[in-house]
């Protein structure tokens, strides 16, 4: 079970509630957030694109513009390369709809995943320029490619890099480090040490957004499908896991408004949404992340992510609902193999005192959901994971990180063992030699400063709010610090003491739903739980006797002598027309009503 931590601050609550016109409630988790200032507070309550910062201050963002122009112009071809997942696809999107705009002649390449692997490849550089290109520009990749580019750069091509990627670096003897950039004609990421645009988190869909922005702006036209790349941004931001803080909120914020307006701002991603049935409801961070860019990141899993950016260039309504089929089909393929693969790894996981980083290597986990494997042993286990499988004569993985350790940085100390490698802090991928999968172990380990404590799941709550305060008004009030996700977590609030009335357990999808009484009133608020009922039934054993706990499990828990400690978080429960406040509980101690 995880440690609860009640945060605390030194902030003026009364007087932000008093300034912002906003309840205590919410004046003290902006504090929390750190946001403490009149117009920091303003830009976070109204997350507008006007406080989004000069895209020109980006470096050779306004050089790229203008050598792209200038290709579209002598009529050369043009390629866009991309990447498998969600952002690679939507970023792909994003710059071909824009250069179609203005008559490109346009290609886009999507380097398959199994037989070319991540990022931009000497065989793909080579294959554009037989084909004719002349002008390659790379998204979401690219910052790593300093051989692949000098290639193109001596065939004559020409090279733009849009990456939101850490570049690699070196260390001076004075200790000072300095950039590896590609010798591309221009290199726009914002991490470059020498870029001076404030924000650095965005994704590279994010990025693509903001340069067709300036690449209209250059050319004086309109930006005609603006609302429609601006979806597409805020999906990619929500898959790509980036923080959701200042301008990714932003982008996130104004995106999910134009879904709400106009479901069909994008004819693919309108398919998309019918083929796993939510197209009839308000879209939010939970459907984009957990439901449908699974099905954008399954088809560069299992099949050809191609036919993803298909989807949402497409115009055509037959075409844009079979492929989105095929997308949610392939998906729902991919969650059987990763359910059998998480099943076999954390099998394989030590019982006692596990490693720091873990290098886990299993040849029969598809290459392809090595990602999401680590992910899933990650979330259990909060610590570091690298899961490696075979490809050829090689072994293939993916890295996922715990907040705290930089995984791009730990793996980049050990560079000369890969063949391949990129990444960020928080997620990687690299290819090498099966021998040196010992040795990355034992270097991580050695050289990883975490500690036990670091491990130790932690609940942040922001405040002890009893059921009779959990109100619609505050639960509706909550709804201006969305979308929430990385870095701007939904708020968590603590209850003490609580009776459970009612309780039913559903076993088969792992929830539980309790009703609460209101302190002494008629009033009742429904508590919803997902993942925790062999928890909940491991500490109702511990209390009670066989009989009595089989009565709770059946849902007879009036009579049963046990009271509750809760984290949860506040949401809007409609159903048949009803609407009421409800607790997502996170988090639970449970003890005999008398203690």
């Amino acid at each position: 079970m995880a440690e609860w931590l009640l945060k605390r601050t030194d902030a003026d609550i009364k007087l932000m509630s008093k300034v912002l016109g906003v309840s205590e409630n919410l004046a003290l988790i902006l504090a929390h957030r750190g946001i403490r200032s009149k117009n920091a507070a303003v830009k976070f309550l109204r997350p507008e694109m006007k406080f989004l910062s000069d895209i020109h201050k980006m470096k050779d963002l306004d050089r790229a513009c203008a050598l792209i122009a200038e290709s579209i112009a002598a009529g050369e071809k043009i390629f866009v390369y991309g990447d498998y997942d969600a952002d690679g696809v939507m970023s792909t999107v994003i710059l071909m709809k824009t250069l179609i705009a203005f008559g490109a002649d346009v290609r886009f390449y999507i380097p398959h995943r199994e037989e070319e692997g991540y990022g931009l490849n000497a065989g793909a550089v080579r294959r554009m320029h037989a084909d004719g290109g002349r002008l390659i520009i790379t998204c979401d990749n690219g910052i790593a490619a300093l051989s692949e580019i000098s290639e193109a750069e001596t065939l004559g091509m020409k090279v733009v890099v849009i990456d939101h990627h850490e570049p690699g670096f070196i260390i001076g003897e004075n200790g000072e480090k300095t950039d590896l950039i590609p010798e591309a004609d221009c290199v726009v990421d914002p991490k470059r040490l020498d870029c001076p645009y404030p924000f650095k988190q965005y994704c590279a869909a994010g990025l693509c957004f903001r340069f067709a922005e300036a690449f209209y702006d250059a050319a004086g036209k309109s930006f005609d499908c603006r609302d429609e790349c601006l979806t597409l941004a805020a999906f990619a931001t929500i898959c790509d896991m980036v923080p959701l803080m200042e301008e990714n909120r932003i982008v996130v914020r104004a995106g999910l408004d134009i879904l709400k307006r106009n479901r069909k701002a994008n004819l693919g991603l309108w398919h998309l949404m019918r083929a796993k049935a939510v197209h009839e409801k308000v879209i939010g961070v939970f459907d984009i992340g957990f439901l449908l860019g699974p099905c954008v990141n399954a088809s560069g899993r299992l099949a050809d992510a191609a036919s993803a950016v298909r989807l949402f260039l497409t115009e055509n309504p037959e075409e844009a609902a079979e492929l989105a089929r095929e997308l949610a089909e392939l998906n729902e393929r991919r969650k059987e193999m990763t359910a059998q693969a998480v099943e076999r790894a954390m099998a394989e996981l030590p019982e006692h005192a596990p490693d720091k980083v873990l290098v886990l290597y299993n040849e029969e986990i598809h290459e392809s959901i090595a990602g999401i494997v680590a992910g899933r042993i990650k979330e259990s286990i909060n610590r570091p994971v690298i899961m490696l499988t075979r490809s050829d004569n090689y072994v293939k993985g993916s890295a996922r990180s715990i907040e705290g350790y930089n995984i791009f940085e730990a793996l980049y100390e050990s560079r000369e063992l890969f063949v391949r490698f990129g990444g960020h802090a928080m997620a990687a991928g690299l290819t090498m030699p099966p021998e040196h999968i010992d040795l990355l172990h034992s270097r991580l380990n050695e050289s990883c400063s975490l500690t036990e404590k670091d491990f130790a799941p932690v609940l942040y709550v922001d405040r002890g709010i009893q059921p009779e305060y959990a109100t619609y008004e505050l639960t509706r009030e909550l709804d201006l610090l969305a979308p929430f996700g990385r870095d701007n977590p939904e708020p968590l609030f603590g209850a003490k003491r609580l009776k459970p009335e009612q309780l039913r357990m559903i076993d088969e999808k792992n929830t539980m739903i309790f009703t609460f009484g209101v302190n002494d009133t008629y009033r009742k608020i429904r508590g919803v739980c997902f993942g925790l009922n062999n928890v909940f039934k491991e500490q109702i054993n511990e209390m009670f006797d066989e009989y009595d706990s089989a009565k709770i499990f059946a849902g007879f828990s009036r009579s049963a002598d046990f009271i509750m400690d809760v984290v949860y978080a506040l949401e809007i429960n409609e159903y048949n027309n009803n609407i009421s406040v409800q607790m997502r509980i996170k988090d639970f101690h449970i003890y005999r009503g008398q203690e």
